[in-house]
């Protein structure tokens, strides 16, 4: 699994991701990375490939969303929409967790995550407990 120092390091070397308003500043979780580490090599991977094809690297929000990733952009290449779209659905074979392709699935309790077995079962134990209270 990707750290958060190597996929910062992977970003700056694509030469980093604008914001709309400006340079957008690290860590990029102050505007929006909202999900877990599992995903952030194929973010990475999804970074580099739209920054190959000419993407302007003006991002908008990288989130989950009922189980996969989405990624928002302006500035995409022609291209981009279709390149996004191959990334975010191979999200749903990779553990949002800790980036395993082993046994994945979607995982429902409150919210919908993509969780290979490992890291299912304290996902769900935790979501017993908040609806517990």
């Amino acid at each position: 699994m990707m750290s958060k120092k190597e996929f910062y390091q992977s970003v700056n070397e694509t030469g980093g991701l604008v914001y709309p308003n400006g340079k957008l500043p690290s860590p990029i979780s102050l505007f929006g990375i909202e999900c877990d580490d599992g995903w952030l090599e194929l973010i990475a991977e999804l970074i580099q490939a739209l920054v190959a094809t000419g993407w302007t690297r003006e991002i908008l929000q990288i989130k989950e969303k009922y189980g996969g990733l989405c990624f928002y952009a302006n500035g995409l290449p022609e291209n981009g929409h279709e390149i996004i779209e191959r990334f975010e659905n191979r999200s749903y074979e990779i553990c949002e967790r800790c980036g395993s392709t082993d046994k994945v699935k979607l995982r429902e309790d409150n919210w919908i995550k993509t969780l290979c077995d490992q890291c299912a079962v304290p996902w769900l134990e935790r979501q017993n407990q908040i609806r517990l209270g």
